[in-house]
């Protein structure tokens, strides 16, 4: 559908297609910084219960994967004879479906079964890194019984930044891990920490620092994606020194009712535009007006389920038992697919 509406928008499509993917670097500060806020108000806690922080993490990811993954899968199946498109996965295997459930589909070189998928996984590798160090940081401390457990993880935190921005981060292959990203990420994890870390430096000179490190970053070797993190970790930084003063417009009912529904959104929409793209594709194929109707109703289709998912199925608790359900669900609409197959 896009491809026949930008007949009309070919600009847009353009932008999009070359510049589309620099918003994963503001999701990327931004999940970093919010990462933080978080484990900077426990970690002076003598326990931080990395583990079952991290599966709490995995749980909360995974549950509404599967329940996109389930409908991916099946939809890919039912329109496959009627849409041939380079968009829809070769149908399901065992090992994909094992590698879906663990987020290893990238590491083990197979298909995605949706768009998406790899950010899902990245992200939990960047949460997990998070953790291993506040981990590391408050061992650090009970050895030293010096200083401030909130200190050593922010030391952690931006050496594996730096490390990631100057080293990492430079290799495409690299794209499969966490530490890839680690440069964006790693911004907003040392932003958000920085309050608690009680040092002289105001946030005002961190931006100037940030500013600073970005521009070598950039010179070493020039990335658009860079530059876009460092933008975003700078007008951050000057939110922190305002005293993240709330703005009010964000404060909306509706607002934060489509906020919550992001990462349900986020999943299902793969699914929501074969099924439409298929539609649109076998009956009105060359029609402009129609196609751009198609993208609108995929849009909207998209927001209505995500934010279904989200208050039926993502907002539950994450229990054990629910996982299972859910991996189970999964692992049957990926063994009727290959049936069907």
């Amino acid at each position: 559908m896009a491809a026949v509406a930008s007949e009309w928008f070919p600009s847009t499509e353009n932008f999009l297609l070359a510049h589309g993917l620099l918003a994963v670097q503001v999701f990327l500060v931004l999940g970093g910084y919010l990462n933080a806020k978080s484990l900077s108000r426990v970690l002076s806690d003598d326990s931080l219960h990395a583990t079952s922080r991290i599966w709490a993490r995995y749980k909360r990811l995974a549950i509404p994967l599967f329940v996109a993954l389930s409908f991916a899968v099946l939809v890919t199946e039912l329109i496959r004879p009627f849409f041939d498109h380079n968009s829809l996965s070769a149908a399901p295997t065992p090992l994909q479906v094992f590698a879906h459930v663990f987020l290893l589909q990238d590491i083990l070189f197979l298909e995605a079964f949706s768009a998406g998928v790899w950010y899902v996984a990245i992200d939990f590798q960047l949460f997990v890194i998070a953790i291993a160090c506040a981990g590391l940081a408050h061992a650090w401390q009970r050895f030293s019984e010096t200083g401030s457990v909130v200190r050593k993880v922010l030391f952690l935190w931006a050496t594996l930044t730096l490390v990631s921005l100057f080293v990492w981060n430079l290799h495409p292959l690299g794209e499969i891990w966490g530490t890839y990203f680690l440069g964006a990420y790693g911004l907003g994890l040392c932003i958000g920490c920085w309050r608690y870390a009680n040092l002289r430096f105001s946030h005002f000179h961190l931006s100037l620092m940030i500013v600073f490190i970005g521009a070598l970053a950039f010179a070493y070797q020039p990335r658009e994606r860079l530059a876009v993190a460092v933008v975003t970790a700078f007008f951050l930084c000057l939110y922190e020194a305002g005293e993240c003063k709330p703005i009010e417009f964000l404060k909306a009912s509706w607002l934060r009712n489509f906020s919550d529904a992001t990462y349900s959104i986020f999943l299902i929409h793969f699914g929501v535009s074969l099924l439409i793209s298929a539609l649109v594709f076998n009956f009105w194929s060359e029609n402009i007006p129609i196609n751009l109707m198609g993208l609108l109703l995929s849009f909207a289709l998209s927001i209505w389920l995500g934010r279904l998912i989200q208050l039926h199925i993502e907002s539950k608790p994450a229990s054990l038992y629910r996982l299972l359900q859910w991996a189970a669900i999964f692992a049957a609409s990926s063994s009727a697919a290959m049936w069907l197959s």
